[in-house]
């Protein structure tokens, strides 16, 4: 068996991923969407590249839902992050500053060299709901963009959970 060139491999993949968009769905429902707790808070993930059904990877999109009086956990991203805020009101916190939200508003957190860390806190009297996204450019420079991205401090429900699971 003859060994695949670097080329042949790269025809292979193109081929794979063609097959896969055309099998893909370009729907996605939210009810099917699976709640997940993380150190950011809970999350529903529409796009991923991960994901094998949506017939696009070329964005991160999630939905984030931060329960009444909480906050997500503090991220440090290379920013360009854009969240619309679907349900409930808060603050966003970066670079020192608090930004105020509420439902129907659009948080566009900036790219920095440096990268940025933004929380979100919720004063509403309910969950608050946000869709975030940003561009898949992981084939060009990584997921983290050329900036270390990580949780640097949890959200209080995972915490919870976590310390729950240690008893």
């Amino acid at each position: 068996m003859t060994e695949l060139t670097l080329f042949d491999q790269l025809l292979e993949a193109a081929r794979i991923e063609r097959e896969r968009v055309a099998r893909g769905k370009n729907h996605v429902n939210r009810e099917e969407l699976a709640a997940e707790l993380t150190p950011l808070g809970t999350l529903r993930w529409y796009l991923h590249p991960a994901l094998e059904e949506p017939s696009t990877r070329a964005l991160y999109f999630f939905e984030l839902e931060i329960p009444k009086g909480s906050r997500s956990g503090l991220m440090q991203h290379q920013g360009g992050v854009i969240h619309f805020v679907l349900e409930g009101s808060g603050w966003t916190e970066y670079d020192g500053v608090e930004h105020q939200w509420e439902a129907g508003d659009v948080i566009a957190l900036p790219v920095k060299e440096a990268g940025i860390q933004f929380r979100h806190h919720n004063t509403g009297l309910n969950a608050a709901r946000m869709l975030v996204t940003w561009p898949n450019f992981d084939s060009a420079n990584g997921p983290e963009a050329g900036v270390v991205m990580q949780i640097t401090e949890n959200c209080p429900e995972w915490d919870a959970a976590e310390a729950a699971k240690a008893k």
